[in-house]
This record gives structure tokens, sequence and C-alpha cells, in this order.
């Protein structure tokens, strides 16, 4: 027998017209089979983690299936709850996920800040050589147990918004209370200085960079960019969006994906073995986070929904079936060079995405080998 963790692959396909043979329908059904009990504690207080998205990222998860997961949790019988970290202001970012169609009446379960209003309810833990410690957001360190719902997308760092990036930049805070950024997802983008670099020359003051700020700490006096140190995330937006690359944080491809790794670990290591659950819709995939103010065409015809409990695997997994799939005409991977075993968001963002998989394979998150069942 196969040693190997499984995971399920629903195929996005209907056979019939009947609402069973649809993915939601699929869906619905492999929760009710599955055994979700053998991960998730009876009674137990349960962190839906999810990325909610921002203005105009209209192309985040269904409403419909995350309240499919929500119901499953009910059923163990335990207590759910849908959250993230603040990416944005915390009352902002509730009132994204509201606009979004993610509420307490929607979704059947409170939606909840995990590190607080404020953004600094977080509990420090050890993530490794890289970063050092970590604040890990109290409603996910406290848990006992959880699901993380995953849209699959493109990231111009990570390369691949998938289960480990979700877990790892989603379940650290900005900032721990009594600290700042350095115990923060920002260290992930700045481990060789503590500021954006700017190209004046480069630079052609479009301006975008302020605008996308969700910290609002840059400014263009005489036409020179300004960052507020003290009010800047070390979010690394601005470089992500600038047209012209001149603005770049202070690291390196393999450095932040070592990092992302350690932050998956910290947070991971918070959980016993076996009670984490993902689930990554490869659906509308975005060439770019979620946390981007707008929504382009997807890159490639929805693939389906993947279910693991190994976040290796299913990420896995997920850049296999992008490495067998076209882009979709007038997309933004439309003109990608295919490349023997390079996935269409490698391709696109001209970085190799499997290194973040090596990186916590070797760290012990789990396996890239994976046996895989197809659904329906």
């Amino acid at each position: 027998m196969s040693e190997n963790p499984k995971v399920y692959h629903l195929l996005p396909h209907s056979k019939t017209f009947s609402y069973g043979s649809g993915l939601m329908g699929k869906f619905e059904s492999f929760l009710k089979d599955f055994d979700l009990a053998a991960y998730v504690p009876r009674d137990s207080v349960v962190p839906v983690k999810m990325h909610l998205g921002n203005r105009g990222a209209f192309r985040t998860i269904r409403p419909a299936f995350v309240r499919a997961a929500v119901d499953a949790v009910k059923r163990v019988p335990a207590v759910p709850f849908v959250t993230d970290s603040a990416r944005i202001p915390a009352c902002e970012y509730l009132n994204v996920a509201m606009e979004a169609g993610y509420t307490h009446l929607t979704l059947g379960a409170p939606v909840v800040i995990a590190d607080g209003m404020f953004g600094n309810d977080s509990i420090k833990v050890h993530a490794g050589e890289t970063l050092g410690e970590m604040a890990i957001a109290s409603a996910i360190h406290d848990a006992t147990a959880m699901v993380v719902l995953t849209h699959v997308k493109g990231h111009i760092q990570a390369v691949l918004g998938g289960a480990l990036k979700n877990v790892s930049m989603g379940g650290i805070s900005n900032h721990p209370r009594g600290g700042d950024w350095h115990q923060g997802r920002g260290k992930m983008h700045f481990l060789m200085g503590d500021l954006m670099e700017w190209d004046a020359e480069k630079c052609i003051l479009c301006q975008d960079c302020m605008n996308v700020c969700p910290a609002e700490c840059i400014t263009f006096p005489d036409d020179v960019y300004t960052v507020d140190k003290k009010k800047c995330w070390r979010c690394g937006r601005c470089a992500r969006i600038c047209p012209v690359e001149a603005i770049s944080v202070p690291t390196t491809h393999e450095q932040f994906m070592r990092a992302v790794a350690e932050g998956a670990r910290a947070v991971l290591s918070t959980f016993e073995p076996k009670r984490v659950v993902y689930v990554s819709f490869l659906l509308e995939m975005q060439p770019e986070c979620d946390c981007m103010p707008l929504a382009d065409p997807p890159i490639a015809q929805d693939q389906g929904i993947l279910i693991s409990d190994d976040p290796v695997a299913i990420d896995t997994a997920t850049l296999d079936l992008l490495s067998r799939t076209v882009p979709l005409p007038e997309s933004r991977a439309a003109s990608v060079t295919p490349k023997e075993g390079w996935d269409l968001f490698s391709l696109l963002h001209r970085k190799d995405g499997r290194l973040l998989l090596r990186e916590a394979e070797k760290l012990g998150l789990g396996r890239c080998a994976y046996d895989l069942e197809v659904v329906g």
C-alpha cells in the first residue's frame, strides 16, 4: 500500500443535467462522505481559513462553496467560523468580505479577523533560521483544528497562491502587540533590508503604488517616491504592481520561498498532526493574488477542486494540473511559451513555483509525491 498522501480531485465537468452531476453537488456529496471528524475534534471551535479578497477582486471562492465547508464542520459536530488575518485594515476587510457575499447569514458562521480589529492579537512562535520568531494570529494559534479553503491563483513572488502560501502569509499577523513588522509577514519580503528600493530613472510617476498601498504610507512630494517607515506594513504590494519595475524589495526568490515555507511551518506547528484539511478551488484562476483590487480573465479553464490533508501534496497536484493545461485566449497567460515540467503560473511569473514545495518538504510539512483519486 502506498505511503503517499492522497489528493482527491473533483472534476469540474457535468455528465448530466442533475444537480449531483455539477461541481457544487459533487462537492457537497464528497463532504458528506468524507470523515472530517477524524481531523476535527467534536464540539471544537474551528477556523475555516480563507482569503476574503479585496474591492474589485470579484473572482474569489463563491460563497456557496464556503457554506458547504461550514456545514460539513457543523455535522462533526463542531463550531466553525470563517477567518483571515488583517490584509488591509480590519474594518475595511470585513466590509470587503460583506460586499463579496461573505457574511454570517450567507455562510452560516461568523466572519472573524483572526488577529483582531487592530491586527495585533497574536502569539509569537519560532519559525526557523530565516525568519526567527513570527506572530501567529491568535484565532488560528489557539484552535485545535482548521479547514483551509484556497482560491488558487498566481503570485508575483510566491508564484502559486496555493495552500502553503494561504497558511503562511494568511496565518501570520502584520505585527505583534508591542512589536513591528520584523515579527510579521512583511519580514518574508524584507530579508536583506528594511525598505523598498526605488529607481528614479525607471519611474514613470503613474502613482499606482500609492493607490494600491493598504497602509496609505506612500506619497510623491516633488515627484519623489517617499514611504512612511512607521506606517509601512512591508507587504511589498507596491513593488508587485509597478509596471516598469522601478520598485523592488530586498530579498531573493530563494530566500522568499524559504521564508514562506518557514512561515507555514510556524502556523502549522500550533496544531497536532492530522488536524488540518486543505481544499483548493482551481476555479476562475487569476494571474495575481486576490489582495489586488481587480480581477482579470482567468488564465486557464476551471480544473475543479482538490482536497487533501497534506499542503505540499495538494500544491504539487495543483502545479501538475497546470503543467498540462492550455492557457485561455486573451488571458495574461495566453502568450507564454510552454516549457517541459513548468506550470502556467511559473511561466507567467518567470520563476520556479516548485521551489516553495521543495523547501516545505525539507521542513517536513508534507510530501511532493502523492496519490491522486479522481471523483466524477
